[in-house]
């Protein structure tokens, strides 16, 4: 059975089950690629699918394309890996898409997508920038999104608006840290390539991750799991930090979320509190683990 499985797996202190001894689940667990130690991109996708069990990478694409983002030579591999391992692929991207402004913040928008499709990237989380006024900011990245959407729709590729640090923590001006700045721009768009992407350790820092949950759980479909002190975005091992895990997967639960989610906490030598992680998302939701009676 389902708990007997995962206790199993759970008493070796990780989750290195066989691809061929699960099936695929609707709800993936997918992890960070910065948070987990490799050399090529082939280690990245090996390591993800053989060693941690999981479904998907979500990778970082920066304009430096080298390492520990992707470099054009890894993404030039992702179709093979993609057939040798069949991952789901996500990214993240660092565009401050606010100072930008429309026309920068559109073409590089459009650029990551092109890259996307010739990768097999099929969403896109990204913070939504910083600027001074607050307001001018959420209105630069609306209108940017704007321009793009339309494109994204038809290459079936999502944007996933992340939540971010407080406005005023180290004078930062990062925007996207309110329930209103997320009303501000997801309700302008009927459009499935513009969803939300909830971060834990964030919304731990802004003391108000549940009203968060509330606005943000109609377009809800990735979740980054990262813990920490509350003060800083230190991104401490699961449960070793303050996060209130348990209320936030019951919030998570009761707005019946059925999304990715995406380990963004350190998965090194100690697998302890990755395989305590991936047991209790199986345990509260089985539909990211669809596991036969029987693990040898």
């Amino acid at each position: 059975m389902l708990t007997c499985a995962i206790t199993k797996l759970q008493d070796r202190g990780t989750l290195a089950l066989s691809v061929v001894a699960r099936y695929h689940p609707s709800m993936p667990i997918i992890i960070s690629a910065l948070h987990y130690p490799w050399e090529t991109i082939d280690d990245c996708c090996r390591l993800a699918r053989e060693s941690l069990d999981m479904d998907g990478v979500e990778l970082s694409l920066h304009e430096s394309f080298s390492h520990p983002h992707c470099s054009r030579e890894d993404l030039a591999r992702f179709p093979e890996l993609h057939e040798r391992y069949g991952l789901a692929l996500d990214a993240h991207i660092w565009e401050d898409l606010a100072r930008m402004g429309e026309d920068a913040g559109a073409a590089a928008l459009l650029a990551w997508l092109a890259v996307c499709e010739g990768a097999g990237i099929e969403g896109l989380v990204i913070h939504g920038g910083s600027f001074d006024d607050r307001r001018e900011g959420l209105a630069r990245t609306r209108r940017t999104f704007e321009r793009v959407l339309p494109r994204f729709e038809r290459a079936g590729v999502v944007i996933k608006l992340e939540n971010h640090y407080a406005y005023a923590y180290h004078n930062c001006r990062e925007l996207f840290s309110e329930p209103w700045e997320f009303l501000e721009v997801l309700p302008y768009f009927d459009s499935p390539a513009l969803r939300a992407c909830f971060d834990t350790g964030h919304g731990h820092m802004t003391r108000n991750w549940d009203a968060l949950l509330r606005v943000m759980a109609p377009y809800l479909t990735h979740v980054h799991l990262a813990d920490n002190g509350g003060v800083d975005d230190d991104h401490r091992p699961y449960r070793q930090g303050t996060v209130p895990w348990d209320a936030m997967f019951d919030a998570l639960a009761d707005f019946d979320f059925t999304g990715t989610f995406c380990v963004e906490f350190p998965v090194r030598e100690d697998r302890a509190p990755f395989a305590r992680c991936v047991t209790e998302l199986a345990a509260r939701w089985p539909q990211c683990r669809q596991l036969p009676d029987v693990v040898e």
